[in-house]
C-alpha cells in the first residue's frame, strides 16, 4: 500500500516550487489551496480502504499504516480551515453574503448530499443491506447513514447555520460576530462531545473552521511580516511545527483526547498553511482533485462496497487502484450533473 503514498509524493513533485527568500503572495489562491486539499482527499480515500481490506503487516505496508494512523483526523483539517477562510472573505467583502449562505450555499450542499444519500440507499437495496425508514430520513440531514459518510456534511451544515444566524445579527461588526461565532463553534464541539462520545471525528476538528476565518482577518498583517522576511517566517513556522510535534507526542503518550487533539489540529492547520508560503505544491491533477473534493468524499464508498460485495477485496493493491479510479469517474460525473442542477434551481450562475 505504500506504493500509493509514493505515487502521491511524485504527483506532488510535478510543478512544485520553492521560494525561501520572497515567498508566494498567492499561497492561498483557489488553485493552490485546491492542490493542498487534493493531497488530503487522496489520503482520506486511502485511509478508508482499511474498512474493506486487510492490510498485511509487511515492510512495504508499514510506512503506509504508520503515516495514515499518525494523520488520522488531521486529514480533514485543511478542508475546514480553507472553508472558514473563504466564508470569512465573503462576509468581509460581499454585501448580504450571510444571507446567500443560507439561501444558496446551504441548500446546494444539502441537495447534493441528499441525492448522494438516495444513490447509496438504492445501492444498499441492490446489495441486500436493509435500513429502516427512520434511518433513511435521518440520513438526509446527516444524523444517520445508509452506508455513506455523514459527519462532515452534518457539521458543515450546522456551521453554515451558525454563520448565518450570527452575521445576520452583527452584520458589519465583523470581529464581534466572529468572536461570537467562535464561542458558538466551541459550544457545538462540546455538545457533540457529550452526544457522540467516543466518535471523536464528529467534533474534534470543528474549531479549524473558525481558525480559517480568523486567519482571513490576520492574513494582511501576517503576510506583511512573513512573506518578505525569511528569518521571521522560519522562526514562526518552526515554532508551530515543534508545537504540533509536542502535542502529537502527548497524544501518543496519553491518548487521543479532545483537549490534546483540538490544539494539535489547530497547530497543524497553521503549520501547513505557513509551509505553503514558501513551498508551492500546485499542479492540475491535485487541483482537480481538490476542486472535486465533495464528490470524491461523498461517493468513494460506492466502488469499495460494490467490490467488497463481489469479494474483489482480497487483493489490496488492485482493490485500492480500481476503487479510487472509479471514484474519480463518479465524482466527475456527479459534480458536472450537480452543477447543471444548481443552474436549473438558480443556486448558482452559469
Amino acid at each position: 500500500m505504500s506504493v500509493f503514498l509514493l505515487l502521491l509524493f511524485f504527483i506532488c513533485l510535478f510543478g512544485i516550487k520553492f521560494n525561501f527568500k520572497d515567498g508566494f503572495p498567492d499561497y492561498m489562491s483557489p488553485q493552490k489551496s485546491n492542490s493542498i486539499k487534493g493531497i488530503f482527499i487522496v489520503l482520506v480515500v486511502l485511509s478508508h480502504t482499511r474498512q474493506f481490506i486487510t492490510i498485511t503487516q509487511s515492510p512495504l505496508n508499514t510506512p503506509f499504516l504508520d503515516i495514515i494512523s499518525f494523520l488520522g483526523q488531521l486529514m480533514v483539517v485543511m478542508f475546514l480551515f480553507y472553508s472558514g477562510y473563504g466564508i470569512s472573505l465573503g462576509l468581509k467583502n460581499k454585501e448580504k453574503y450571510a444571507t446567500t449562505i443560507i439561501t444558496k450555499r446551504f441548500p446546494k450542499v444539502l441537495i447534493h448530499f441528499d441525492i448522494a444519500v438516495i444513490i447509496f440507499y438504492l445501492l444498499s437495496v441492490v446489495l441486500g443491506a436493509k435500513y429502516s425508514v427512520k434511518d433513511l430520513l435521518l440520513s438526509f440531514i446527516g444524523l444517520d447513514t445508509v452506508g455513506n459518510t455523514v459527519w462532515y456534511i452534518f457539521v458543515t451544515l450546522v456551521l453554515y447555520i451558525l454563520v448565518f444566524l450570527v452575521f445576520i445579527v452583527f452584520k458589519k461588526r465583523f470581529i464581534a460576530g466572529l468572536t461570537v461565532f467562535t464561542i458558538l463553534s466551541a459550544a457545538l464541539t462540546f455538545v457533540l462531545f457529550l452526544w457522540k462520545g467516543k466518535e471523536h471525528w464528529w467534533y474534534d476538528t470543528i474549531m479549524c473552521f473558525p481558525l480559517g476565518m480568523w486567519y482571513a482577518v490576520a492574513k494582511p498583517k501576517t503576510d506583511a511580516h512573513l512573506i518578505n522576511n525569511s528569518n521571521k517566517w522560519f522562526s514562526i513556522t518552526a515554532f508551530f511545527g515543534v508545537s504540533f510535534v509536542f502535542f502529537a507526542y502527548l497524544m501518543n503518550c496519553f491518548g487521543n483526547h479532545m483537549y490534546l487533539f483540538i490544539p494539535a489540529s489547530l497547530l497543524f492547520g497553521i503549520f501547513i498553511n505557513l509551509l505553503s508560503m514558501r513551498i508551492c505544491i500546485n499542479n492540475n491533477i491535485l487541483s482537480w482533485l481538490g476542486n472535486h473534493i465533495f464528490g470524491i468524499y461523498i461517493l468513494h464508498f460506492i466502488p469499495m462496497k460494490v467490490l467488497t460485495y463481489f469479494n474483489l477485496n482480497q487483493n489490496e493493491f488492485l482493490f485500492t487502484a480500481v476503487s479510487f479510479s472509479v471514484t474519480i469517474l463518479l465524482a466527475g460525473i456527479f459534480e458536472a450533473t450537480m452543477n447543471k442542477l444548481d443552474i436549473f434551481l438558480k443556486l448558482s450562475k452559469k
